[in-house]
């Protein structure tokens, strides 16, 4: 499945940029709720797990313009779009399967976007003990992402909301094609398991900061 993965978002990496706000609703408040959730941190140290092209990372850039920021992605194309957005910084890029790679640094502020969705159960869960242990005191995790719904009723309203809203986008039918493809790929968890997965392993202050259907915030600090 990682390769399907990867494969599916090196082909995806040219037109990436130019069709996300089309892919996903309310994207700016979206990927804003991240970012006003980091405000309190004074030049803090960024991880960006799944970063992509660096969608997220640049709206944290603006916000920490002094900070040290790590972008990590197993797919080369994307992190190659992120390099030449980002040329003029001094920006650090890990090439790798972050469930894998074993990180030998600390953070201040961890944050993902639509990229954990990928993994088993299992593997979010182990993610996110691996995320708290290589956070500082202090230190806060945040997950833009998608859940399933909590019934197979809300689950069915969530994949309606999915489809009505890509089917009013003014985009290309090809283009509306690779999304549909792409969310074959799609392994979300349920709302109520995440927030008690955090739990488990001991972050504090979780709690859900957005949430429209299957699109959601959750944070938690150590």
């Amino acid at each position: 499945m990682e390769e399907k993965v990867m494969d599916a978002f090196n082909k995806a990496s040219n037109d990436y940029d130019k069709y996300r706000k089309q892919a996903i609703p309310n994207m700016e408040i979206y990927y804003n709720t991240v970012v006003k959730l980091t405000q309190e941190y004074e030049n803090p140290k960024i991880l960006d797990l799944g970063a992509g092209t660096g969608i997220l990372t640049q709206l944290l850039h603006q916000q920490h313009p002094n900070s040290d920021i790590t972008l990590v992605d197993m797919s080369t194309k994307m992190l190659d779009i992120a390099r030449e957005k980002f040329k003029t910084t001094d920006f650090k890029y890990i090439e790798a399967n972050y469930i894998e790679y074993d990180f030998n640094e600390k953070y201040d502020v961890i944050v993902s976007s639509l990229s954990i969705h990928h993994l088993t159960d299992e593997e979010k869960h182990l993610l996110y003990k691996r995320i708290h242990d290589i956070l500082n005191h202090g230190g806060v995790f945040i997950n833009a992402d998608q859940v399933n719904g909590e019934t197979d009723y809300t689950e069915e309203l969530y994949k309606k909301q999915d489809e009505s809203y890509l089917a009013k986008q003014d985009i290309p039918e090809k283009e509306k094609k690779i999304l549909r493809q792409r969310r074959t790929l799609d392994k979300p968890a349920k709302l109520s398991d995440t927030i008690n997965w955090y739990k488990q392993i001991g972050y504090r202050n979780v709690d859900v900061y957005y949430k429209y259907y299957r699109y959601f915030v959750i944070a938690g600090e150590k």
